[in-house]
């Protein structure tokens, strides 16, 4: 097997270089459907929510199904006292 070791790039950042480098030698026409399909694709890259840093990963997966951030955390207190008890 050959070790190719790391990427240079993380992986949803490959194709915005490749195309960084498509353009930097072809730009983009300077028709008016060229310019705005170009601008389009750069807004679609922008996050449209800032990322979830600081945070648990219970609260993350519960702001991801639209729960509250401390959803099932009483669940895993009540758990732990309850393993605590038959011990």
């Amino acid at each position: 097997m050959i070790a190719a070791g790391q990427p240079k790039q993380p992986a949803g950042r490959t194709r915005q270089a490749r195309h960084t480098e498509v353009l930097d030698r072809w730009p983009v026409l300077a028709e008016h459907w060229a310019r705005e399909l170009e601008r389009r694709r750069v807004a679609a890259q922008a996050p449209e929510r800032t990322p979830m840093q600081g945070i648990s990963p219970l609260a993350a997966i519960n702001r991801k199904l639209g729960l509250p951030d401390d959803h099932g955390a009483n669940a895993i207190a009540s758990v732990d006292q309850t393993a605590r008890a038959s011990a």
